[in-house]
């Protein structure tokens, strides 16, 4: 295959000019992987804002703890069914009536038992609705350091908190750092607004799951891929450790820069991320960014016009990363498509194959999927083809597709809150909330 034909890995943390010069930025960068063009038209991606976001246990034994584990700790069938849409109920038409029966029975009898019954009903419901929590949303969002980097007083916090709420989201990616390339972690002068900014998130959306974003550049360099190297995996495992310690997170969101870089069958990123569980323990939720497949073989879809065929990972490799983690977000966007329809289409297989994959495994393992809000992208994302209408048509149509198997697909990861401007948040409640 040709270079004009194949898949490039562009850097995914947005640096500007001053940063670039320093090796230091407090920016996230913008969406994922876009395909090779020309050399003018990668120059022209570099400036665009791009997605960060982002493998098999050494023992059997481990994962079978693991996943025994999970099942203790989250109750699939709750977590799963948080959108109404995934399932619909149906109404009888008619009424139905219980036959009447007569007896002839003391009624001073029947008053004692009512009354018994009815103080034993009332001490139950008052009991359900005293330790009753607020639900908690399966939808995500990304944020940047525009909320972690920057103060912000605690009535921004709650007006935040209230609009995520109205939105149904739960869950936040919020930005922390990206391992820079003299191996310093950036950001480090506001660390500690990062800190501000979860205890006061905390306080005022008690009920949503926090997850610190993290994000590893692996490009190459003199000594080849950063994702290889045994001591650069350390490094983000130990610092995903202090997101949850010191900073006091939820959860870490492990984000390879750019996802596109994790090719089928990568035992490095395998490696990461046993590393990053052993860092932060079983009971630490750790998500990650997972790439699309991009050109999928045997597809029933028109496949993307610049991406290399097959380039796609195998039901096998999913599973070895879904074993991994507790929550895998598909970045399904940058395709590179023309048409709305053929994007919509392209979602769908996501879905489906990503939520087919899991299933197979019956662990409690959450499917997010990405939608994107962000500018042009030349040449791989187009507003007016990739957008929230057509993801959200996509993710539905996947969920049909999908079957039994759509219970694990939890809800839809918005990239990026600051992109994201009030015609697309009402086009949002539009096609996915009401």
């Amino acid at each position: 295959m040709n270079d004009d034909n194949e898949l490039t890995l562009p850097p995914e943390i947005p640096e500007d000019d001053a940063a670039a010069s320093t090796g230091d930025s407090s920016e996230p960068e913008a969406p994922p992987e876009v395909l090779s063009g020309s050399s003018s038209e990668a120059a022209a991606r570099t400036d665009a804002l791009r997605t960060a976001l982002p493998p098999e246990r050494t023992s059997h034994g481990r994962a079978r703890a693991r996943q025994a584990q999970r099942r203790r700790q989250h109750q699939m069938a709750s977590a799963i069914a948080t959108r109404a849409q995934l399932t619909r109920k149906l109404r009888p038409l008619g009424q139905f009536r219980l036959p009447s029966i007569r007896l002839s029975i003391n009624r001073a009898v029947v008053g004692v038992i009512g009354a018994a019954l009815f103080t034993a009903l009332l001490v139950f419901v008052l009991g359900r609705l005293r330790n009753e929590t607020e639900q908690t949303h399966a939808n995500a969002l990304w944020i940047g350091p525009e909320w972690t980097y920057e103060a912000h007083t605690d009535a921004d916090i709650q007006a935040f908190a209230q609009q995520l709420r109205a939105r149904e989201i739960g869950l936040i990616y919020a930005w922390v750092s990206w391992l820079q390339p003299n191996e310093t972690w950036s950001g480090e002068a506001e660390f500690g607004d990062v800190q501000t900014f979860v205890m006061q998130f905390r306080a005022a959306y008690p009920d949503a799951r926090l997850y610190g974003w993290v994000s590893l550049p692996v490009e190459d360099d003199e000594e080849g891929s950063r994702l290889s190297r045994p001591a650069i995996q350390e490094q983000v495992a130990a610092f995903s450790q202090r997101i949850v310690s010191e900073f006091g997170f939820d959860g870490v969101f492990v984000n390879v820069d750019p996802v596109s870089g994790v090719r089928d069958g990568d035992q490095d990123f395998l490696s990461l991320l046993r590393a990053v569980r052993a860092a932060v323990g079983l009971d630490t939720p750790v998500s990650a960014a997972l790439p699309p497949d991009w050109s999928p073989s045997n597809a029933a879809i028109a496949l993307p016009p610049l991406i290399a065929p097959n380039t796609e990972w195998q039901t096998a490799y999913k599973q070895s990363v879904a074993l991994l983690v507790d929550q895998m977000a598909v970045m399904t966007y940058q395709s590179g498509y023309a048409s709305a329809d053929e994007y919509s289409a392209w979602v769908a297989y996501q879905v489906k194959a990503y939520a087919s994959a899991v299933a197979e495994l019956s662990t409690p393992v959450e499917i997010l999927i990405g939608v994107p809000t962000y500018p042009a992208a030349s040449p791989g994302h187009d507003p007016a083809v990739e957008n929230i209408a057509s993801a959200v048509q996509g993710i539905r149509a996947g969920l049909d597709q999908a079957g039994t198997a759509a219970r694990y697909i939890t809800g839809v990861a918005i990239y990026a809150g600051w992109e994201t401007d009030e015609e697309e948040w009402s086009a949002y409640q539009r096609a996915w909330v009401d």
